[in-house]
């Protein structure tokens, strides 16, 4: 039974995630805070489990998608495993979850950016049959201008930042309600306070007409703030700058 970082896993996971594979189970591990199975905190140094659910999919012209749905649980309330199922076309049922924050500004000595960030949940990566497979939601952002980046900085995300395709819209609705399209898929929407401070600055600042996007796999949210470091490691992280109307 593989170990890593205190964290019991299936040695099967290897099989669909290789190389990454510590790297994922740590990137996991750091999203919980509860035992799935008794609901208590987790607790430093606790010895806990993984177990994953990987739903297979194909679409009608046979392309395979996998959705990873992770659990973690105090290893006395669940052994470690993995758990295959097919499902009937593509996995139904994963949703976007994200955050907002503005960057830049006078200490940055640049213009204050709004910055939209998000991921789907759980994480779904496609490909052909036996052949290799890649995250969904990288693949569909790079077919439509995103650019991959490899530091985590803000500062160097905002200064390699390009502007995504034509494709590609932020709409800010005067309640507050901010929609992100691609292709004219709904990928991301959020609901902001205009009496809150902080989405206040975060309208004010897209005011000027654009938003940095920031996506990919293995983005984690914390009450701590947005962390990118895991993406960035693993080539998931992705960011383009969208017109905001």
């Amino acid at each position: 039974m593989p170990i890593t970082s205190n964290v019991a896993w299936d040695e099967r996971l290897e099989a669909f995630k290789g190389r990454d594979t510590a790297q994922y189970v740590e990137t996991v591990k750091a999203t919980a805070s509860r035992c799935a199975a008794c609901r208590l905190p987790l607790g430093p140094g606790a010895a806990l489990s993984l177990m994953v659910f990987i739903t297979e999919g194909s679409d009608s012209d046979g392309v395979s998608s996998l959705t990873f749905d992770p659990v973690v649980c105090h290893l006395q309330c669940q052994e470690p495993g993995l758990s295959m199922r097919e499902a009937i076309g593509l996995v139904e049922g994963v949703i976007s979850v994200g955050a907002r924050l503005v960057v830049g500004g006078e200490g940055w000595g640049t213009a204050a950016i709004p910055v939209l960030a998000y991921t789907l949940v759980p994480n779904v990566v496609i490909g052909e049959a036996g052949g290799e497979m890649t995250s969904a939601l990288v693949s569909l952002l790079l077919n439509h201008g995103f650019q991959m980046s490899t530091s985590a900085r803000y500062s160097d995300i905002l200064e390699r930042a390009l502007p995504a395709g034509n494709t590609c819209i932020c709409t800010v609705a005067g309640g507050g309600a901010v929609q992100l399209h691609v292709d004219g898929l709904l990928m991301c929407s959020q609901q902001l306070d205009r009496g809150n401070p902080n989405d206040a600055a975060w309208l004010q600042a897209a005011g000027a007409g654009r938003v940095l996007v920031i996506s990919g796999d293995n983005l984690t949210f914390a009450e701590t703030g947005l962390e990118l470091a895991a993406a960035a490691r693993l080539g998931t992280l992705v960011t383009g700058l969208v017109p905001a109307y």
